[in-house]
């Protein structure tokens, strides 16, 4: 076998790794974002009803509890993006870490 065929099946063989990596970081990620997605809209969906009716102490128990599962997928998010595997392509397909993120009110 000559060099230069070693040397195409070595950067082909990385290629495809490199790629499937990046498949994978962006897969995950996009599922855990859905996630973070969903918190808040139903976060922002409490915050219109409590403001509608203030003195209902169930929708307020609720958006207590939307407003924890919220930040929970923001941690969830952001402790996925900086595992080291996901960490590189991640920042190369420019995702963000959520921490600077505040609560949706509106």
């Amino acid at each position: 076998m000559t060099p230069w065929i070693a040397w195409l099946i070595a950067a082909v063989c990385a290629a495809a790794f490199v790629a499937l990596w990046s498949w994978e970081v962006r897969r995950m990620l996009t599922g855990r974002q859905s996630i973070v997605d969903s918190a808040a809209s139903q976060v922002t969906a409490f915050h219109r009803r409590l403001a509608q009716t203030p003195a209902d102490r169930e929708a307020a128990a609720v958006l207590y509890r939307s407003e924890s599962i919220y930040r929970q997928a923001v941690d969830n998010y952001n402790h996925a993006l900086h595992r080291p595997w996901v960490y590189i392509p991640a920042r190369i397909m420019g995702s963000v870490s959520y921490t600077h993120l505040t609560l949706p009110t509106s």
